[in-house]
């Protein structure tokens, strides 16, 4: 293979000084550990207008139009609208949706558009001759900066996944905001640049830091060290909405720059409505950033909190060396720095190293690339399932020369009148069950788009598209049509399924993770109208066909003289066979199953239901206050591990006590032992105030407690502890969430006789009254309605003994 293999970091395009001609610029790292920048002039920006649009479209100053052998879904010709620059496109897209000409395509980002139309997915390779690149501005003239350039290269698609470096970032500031320290660990650096305004500072600065005379200093020796260390990723907990907006902000105030980048470019964090709300988007030539905690979501990683403290405790089993906060928390991290120089470098350093630790503990950014390899979205624009979809797409679509919607289009009348449909669910037979198997469908709604072309391209959207014979379609439960031809998904989803079974025999967990999450995203994408694709019966076929396949399932069982107890989506819960029947179960409706959609629907089935496991007991809960069952709620015990789903031990925002009543309960109820001495035991625990520090709820504000309309508990418990709380924590001050506006804050808070208050501030007497009506009764009552007693009759009995033995 010739040419240069490399992988995209980042993408941005700019004007050309002078001409103003836009310029795509792709920035990553080649094989040979070389970081690129791909320069390229040539293209034009572009977008389509139906070619029976074209006399209102000149009138509206779309001046350069050409004909192109594209269609539209709906089978119409367009012609394509050049324009002169990037940032023409919005103005004249909104002149053309004004007047009711429908655009094409028009929403696409210019440098996006660039890798979709050369088919490039992160991995390419670069057909060309680099040269060195200039370093960035102030240094000497004519030093190289370790980068090459190539200058209008041909480019190819490649496959090929790197290991990136990683360098962790944490920063301390005072409660004025001012820069107190930069911790960095990682690609060989284990050091702190620390502010050392004076002598006696400098003097007292530890063997670990490097002293810094002004903040200025300090934000010049991290630029250098950063591209000294020169690390793919940056990273940081909170780095996102915390450290870089408050180093911009200081950066500014000091009149520095900050040039951590492998290109010329200063760091840019685009701001969000004009205020000090900084976006998602940071922009570092040839590096990319990456917040630990939405790493964390990504992978799906459920913790109580996210916070740095919370998260090292519960995945690396330890924290931080000052503790994680609290009253007094930014007292004691000022006096720490003041006069412990050598403590407060190690707090800064474990913060740093901390983070690096649990990212390569759950191997998060290699996650993140594979992630990236799969979708053509650079790593820190992975999380964007919308975008990731589009991209994917549109790819496949360019070569069908079929164009896409803009973003907003109208739907026709048709789409415009459905609405999204969920999941099915039956109705449970509420309850506790002795040997209960569970089936799971293996992938479901990507295996039904598979099986039927569920397709926007292959969507039939009226009887004339049916190119004359709509009868060969294949129909949907809903009424929709699709060709019968290999749709668009169907090969993207044949590639991945068989890319997973690839990564699965390989051992590589990370791959086959990564590619699920991709395959699963494809049904909610397309039931959302931010997705260009959006059509409501494309969403309701994927569930209709779930929802009829559902019902099979259950018909296939119930004939062989089982009990299908619950179902939900794509999972049947089955009373009356013994757990070694279960995978002669599956594999028996598989064939049959099979059978069954080649029959109905002249298409091979790529269904698949699993035996998933064996419930020695399971337990389906009434609604509160109702006779039916409870939907997408329930506690089994198989293998001797209890099991809940829906329930609220998994929910974050009960209280540790009901968490414990619950699952001792319920396994009390599987084991056959009695639950009301115990109940009554924690009653009065409660009563007498032995319980205590378990009655906390944990609640999220979303956004500045001012700002609630409403006043919900932990809102009341916030505004109380603002009134009156100590100066901002170092490192993690007000003014940073207020500047980085999507930080989520956790509220600690107890119900007391005069309402909520925060946890730690708390002023007035508990009211256990509360907590025992609450927490412990809607915890309790469907134990005990399966065992035909009454939390009443328990409370009862307990004040009735509390009198006897007064």
């Amino acid at each position: 293979m010739s040419g240069h293999l490399g992988f995209i970091l980042n993408v941005a395009h700019a004007a050309e000084p002078g001409s103003g001609r836009a310029v795509v610029r792709l920035y990553g790292k080649l094989s040979d550990g070389r970081p690129f920048v791909v320069r390229d002039r040539r293209p034009q920006p572009y977008f389509y207008v139906e070619s029976s649009a074209r006399e209102q479209a000149l009138s509206l100053g779309a001046a350069h139009l050409e004909a192109v052998e594209r269609r539209t879904l709906q089978g119409q010709p367009v012609l394509r609208v050049r324009l002169p620059r990037p940032a023409d496109a919005a103005a004249l897209r909104a002149r053309l949706h004004r007047a009711g000409v429908r655009t094409f395509e028009a929403d696409v980002r210019f440098a996006y558009r660039y890798l979709i139309d050369r088919g490039i997915r992160s991995a390419l390779l670069i057909e060309g001759e680099p040269r060195p690149l200039p370093a960035w501005a102030g240094a000497p003239p004519g030093t190289p900066s370790g980068t090459v350039l190539f200058d209008e290269p041909e480019l190819r698609p490649a496959q090929w996944t790197p290991a990136l470096t990683t360098l962790s970032l944490d920063i301390e500031t005072g409660p004025d905001e001012r820069l107190l320290s930069v911790a960095l660990w990682g690609c060989g650096a284990r050091e702190v640049l620390l502010w050392c305004p004076d002598e006696r500072a400098r003097a007292a600065c530890p063997a670990a830091a490097t002293p810094c005379a002004s903040e200025a200093e300090l934000l010049g020796a991290l630029g250098r060290r950063i591209r000294a260390l020169d690390p793919d990723v940056v990273t940081g907990w909170n780095i996102i909405d915390f450290d870089v907006p408050v180093l911009i902000r200081r950066a500014q105030a000091a009149g520095a720059a900050l040039e951590w980048g492998r290109a010329p470019g200063a760091l840019r964090q685009r701001e969000r409505g004009g205020g000090r709300r900084f976006s998602d988007s940071i922009f570092i030539p040839g590096r990319v950033v990456l917040d630990g905690i939405r790493l964390l979501r990504a992978l799906s990683v459920r913790l109580e909190r996210y916070s740095l403290e919370a998260a090292a405790q519960e995945i690396l089993g330890e924290g931080k060396t000052l503790g994680g906060g609290g009253p007094g928390h930014a007292d004691r991290i000022m006096r720490t720095f003041t006069h412990d120089p050598p403590r407060f470098v190690e707090y800064n350093l474990t913060d740093a190293r901390l983070v690096l630790d649990i990212l390569e503990k759950l191997e998060l950014v290699p996650f993140t690339v594979e992630r990236s390899a799969l979708t053509g979205m650079p790593p820190d624009r992975v999380g964007s399932s919308i975008a990731a979809f589009d991209f994917l797409y549109l790819s496949r679509l360019r070569e069908q020369r079929v164009v896409a919607p803009t973003v907003g289009a109208e739907l026709d009348a048709d789409a415009a009148q459905a609405h999204t449909q969920g999941g099915h669910v039956l109705r449970p037979r509420p309850g506790l069950h002795d040997q209960v198997l569970l089936f799971d469908f293996k992938s479901l709604y990507p295996s039904i788009i598979r099986t039927f072309q569920i397709d926007p391209l292959g969507l039939i959207r009226d009887a004339s598209a049916a190119a004359g014979a709509p009868e060969d379609a294949i129909e949907a439960p809903n009424g929709a049509r699709f060709r019968r031809r290999r749709g668009i998904l169907s090969a993207l989803l044949d590639e991945l399924f068989a890319s997973r079974e690839q990564a699965r025999q390989a051992g590589n967990a990370v791959a086959s993770h990564a590619i699920k999450i991709l395959m699963n995203s494809f049904y909610g994408v397309l039931g959302t109208s931010a997705c260009r694709f959006h059509d409501p019966r494309l969403a309701n076929a994927i569930t209709g066909f779930g929802k009829h396949f559902l019902l099979w399932a259950r018909t296939w069982m119930e004939r062989r003289g089982l009990q299908v107890l619950y179902g939900d989506t794509d999972s049947l819960f089955v009373a009356g066979a013994a757990p070694r029947e279960g995978s002669r179960l599956a594999a028996a409706l598989n064939a049959d199953l099979a059978a069954y959609v080649a029959a109905a629907w002249r298409v091979t089935s790529y269904l698949e239901m699993e035996f998933e496991m064996a419930f020695e007991r399971l337990f389906l809960p009434l609604v509160r206050g109702g006779g039916r069952g409870a939907t997408k709620r329930y506690a089994g015990l198989a293998q001797g591990k209890l099991h809940f789903t829906g329930m609220e031990v998994v929910r974050r925002d009960w209280t540790a006590l009901a968490h414990e009543v619950q699952r001792e309960l319920y396994r009390r109820l599987f084991a056959g032992e009695p639950v009301e001495a115990y109940l009554r035991s924690v009653i009065e625990a409660v009563a007498a105030g032995r319980r205590d520090a378990d009655l906390v709820y944990h609640k999220t504000l979303r956004k500045d407690a001012r700002a609630y309309r409403a006043l919900p508990p932990h809102v009341v418990a916030a505004r109380k502890r603002r009134a009156g709380e100590d100066p901002p924590a170092a490192g993690h001050s007000a003014a940073g969430l207020a500047a980085g506006g999507a930080q989520r804050e956790v509220i600690d808070y107890v119900m007391t006789i005069e309402g909520p208050e925060p946890a730690d501030r708390r002023t007035q007497p508990l009211d256990y009254e509360h907590y025992i009506e609450r927490q412990l009764r809607p915890v309790a009552e469907p134990v005990l309605a399966a065992l035909r007693r009454d939390f009443g009759e328990v409370r009862r009995n307990e004040r009735q003994l509390e009198l006897f033995t007064a």
